[in-house]
């Protein structure tokens, strides 16, 4: 059995908190912005809150300039076509120079853009000329995990980890490489790292799924139902679908496949599940 979620204020606060700190990971400060909001509402005082709101804020400000931008010309003047959306003359800028900041944040722009190809090159880089810089690793280490180098990805994300032990985004993106290659005990053994670290909402996702892979579908599905009370994806109905499957449930399988497609119809392997389930059922 797994511990109620989302049951009083203080432990919803927390996960907003988890949801605002995954955002800022992956650079999207206006979503992290409207979690930390939902934390003031319910406890106005939160210090942590107010601290990330403020930091969030600077960070969003076009009119605060970076010690990096006010130092560096080329990367002065990619930032500055950057905030007027001239993403050539931002690519131009940071391409003057071959010194270790503009290919980070070359790798950077192409991975917040979907080219892995370019990104993972810029990284790699970047490590040429700063080995020590540890966010470079995490950031290669996600770019083979995007373009499905899942090996390299862990031996990546491994050395990132030889920085940062106590990584709870590290272990759960390991868990999810490693997930992919079918290596389930692997996987369950970071995730399980990563949520001692942190109880995050996307980690207890993939813990989900590794549940489910593992065979252990009324546990997997317990744990997508709590996390669905917060949390409606495509993703987590997908894999509630799979559970009532896999269990011949049909008829909630199809109620919860029709709910992933109507969130997202771009799985093309669930569409066509869904489609011959529902041609069986319309058999009986």
């Amino acid at each position: 059995m797994f511990p109620c979620i989302f049951v009083c204020a203080n432990e919803m606060t927390e996960d907003y908190m988890d949801i605002a700190t995954n955002y800022c990971i992956y650079g999207k400060y206006k979503d992290a912005i409207n979690y930390v909001e939902k934390v003031l509402l319910i406890e106005p005082d939160n210090t942590d809150a107010k601290e990330l709101k403020n930091t969030l804020l600077r960070i969003t400000n076009p009119n605060i300039q970076s010690y990096l931008s006010s130092t560096n010309q080329n990367i002065g003047q990619a930032s500055a076509k950057k905030k007027f959306g001239d993403r050539v003359g931002q690519l131009d800028s940071l391409n003057k120079s071959n010194d270790f900041w503009s290919n980070y944040l070359l790798a950077e722009y192409y991975k917040d853009n979907n080219n892995s190809l370019n990104a993972i090159s810029y990284y790699q880089k970047a490590i040429e000329l700063k080995p020590n810089y540890s966010q470079s690793y995490l950031g290669l280490g996600k770019a083979y995990l995007d373009s499905k180098e899942y090996l390299k990805a862990i031996e990546t994300f491994n050395q990132y980890l030889s920085y940062n032990k106590n990584s709870d985004i590290a272990y759960a993106l390991k868990a999810e490489a490693n997930l992919n290659m079918n290596y389930i005990i692997e996987a369950e053994e970071d995730i399980t790292k990563a949520l001692n670290i942190e109880e995050n909402i996307s980690y207890l996702l993939i813990k989900a799924k590794i549940l489910y892979y593992k065979g252990d579908y009324d546990n997997a599905r317990e744990l997508l139902y709590l996390l669905s009370r917060n949390v409606q994806t495509a993703e987590v109905y997908k894999f509630i679908g799979m559970c009532d499957y896999a269990q011949n449930d049909y008829k909630n399988a199809l109620l919860n496949f029709n709910k992933a497609i109507i969130l997202s119809d771009d799985d093309n392997q669930l569409n066509s599940t869904y489609n011959n389930l529902k041609t069986m059922l319309d058999k009986k």
